[in-house]
């Protein structure tokens, strides 16, 4: 009865110790799926400002990206690619005529095509004539729709129909005044601005301010391209150069690194429990060969090789430690479905377990089988000396 219960104990001990090693594998799946993945095929993006101090404020050489920041965040090994925003040195405005009574200043920006999220090709994003293509933020016809239209009483606006709607746009450059057409082409989910093509802003921005061809580019923000926007250098990075970025970003970015953190060390638990589990299971066959001891010698000498006795107690451990994993990795695969089912998953998530971790069935069971006898024989040949 006692071997029962300790036979009982043993395998309900490798049973937790799958199911945290096993479980973590898993959740640092999950969580990559839900806060992005850390690998040379992913693009994260992030833009990027100088925090404001009382040093720099007002001062643009001190709050924009020169040329030398811009070659230092090139080296980051964390960056893939850096885009500067181009910003307007000249007055714009903007109405809507008749058909929707408002009027605004802008601030326009220009940026590389290749980093904005826009299906538009260079011939669909440049200026024709008097009509000036726009790329805004998709959050910005949000707060238009839902709140200046409603609570000023203007008509709603679809994206269909903002594309083809043209607003006035007011330009002042060199004292002089022109009028363009601004059509929408598009919606951004990764930019928050208003988009024009970036060769018409900067040469408008030249005949504005001539004196900037001869001096030094200042960007006022820059766009960059990473392979993680979780990872804990490049935070660290951008705290001692006082980066500011995205908050919601970054703070998905901290969670992840606590997730992980959390899962090492449940995983380093689940191993610390296996590794005791497997001293039990050696000892606990070293007491068997010694209640056995005369049988042992016996067989032993009657010619039954040693090596044979201590191969089929590790095989018949070896069947037991199988049928407990495939218990641990239907529990998790349960788990596993009921998650992906859930809100909380907010369908990224796959239905089904990692189909590697069903490999653990063969091999843990197979690299146990291996060392508990070799464990086992090499003490029996030298404690024994048969």
């Amino acid at each position: 009865m006692k071997k029962i219960f300790n036979s009982i104990i043993l395998y309900a001990g490798l049973f937790i110790a799958f199911i945290l090693v096993l479980s973590c594998l898993q959740l640092y799946e999950n969580a990559n799926r839900l806060f992005g993945n850390k690998s040379s095929d992913s693009n994260y993006w992030l833009t990027f400002s100088k925090k404001i101090t009382p040093d720099n404020i007002g001062r643009k050489e001190l709050l924009g990206f020169n040329e030398n920041d811009i070659a230092k965040l090139k080296k980051w090994e964390e960056i893939k690619n850096v885009y500067p925003f181009s910003a307007n040195e000249f007055k714009a405005s903007a109405n809507g005529g008749d058909f929707i009574p408002f009027y605004t200043d802008l601030y326009f920006e220009g940026l590389d095509l290749k980093a904005i999220d826009a299906p538009l090709t260079e011939e669909e994003f440049q200026v024709k004539g008097d009509e000036i293509p726009i790329i805004i933020s998709r959050e910005y016809l949000n707060l238009y729709n839902y709140g200046f239209a409603l609570n000023q009483g203007l008509p709603q606006i679809s994206e269909d129909f903002a594309k083809k709607i043209e607003v006035n746009i007011n330009i002042t450059v060199n004292k002089q005044n022109k009028t363009y057409k601004g059509r929408m082409v598009g919606l951004s989910d990764r930019i928050h601005s208003v988009l024009i093509p970036k060769k018409f802003l900067d040469s408008l921005n030249l005949v504005e301010k001539p004196q900037l061809a001869n001096q030094p580019k200042i960007y006022n923000r820059v766009l960059v391209q990473v392979k993680d926007s979780g990872d804990e250098g490049l935070i660290s990075k951008m705290k001692e150069n006082n980066y500011e970025s995205n908050q919601e970003s970054l703070r998905s970015a901290k969670i992840k690194s606590k997730l992980f953190l959390v899962l090492k060390a449940i995983a380093v638990l689940g191993i610390f429990i296996f590794a005791l589990c497997l001293y039990i299971i050696v000892s606990f066959i070293k007491i068997q060969f010694l209640e056995k001891q005369e049988e042992v010698s016996i067989k032993n000498s009657l010619g039954y090789s040693p090596k044979k006795m201590v191969s089929d107690i590790s095989k018949r451990f070896s069947i037991n430690l199988m049928i407990v994993l495939i218990l641990s990795l239907a529990f998790i695969a349960t788990g596993q479905y009921f998650l992906a089912k859930s809100n909380v998953s907010n369908g990224l998530l796959s239905m089904s377990i990692n189909p590697l971790l069903w490999t653990a069935i063969i091999i843990i069971p197979v690299l146990v089988y291996f060392f508990v006898k070799e464990l086992i024989y090499r003490w029996l040949i030298k404690s024994w000396k048969i």
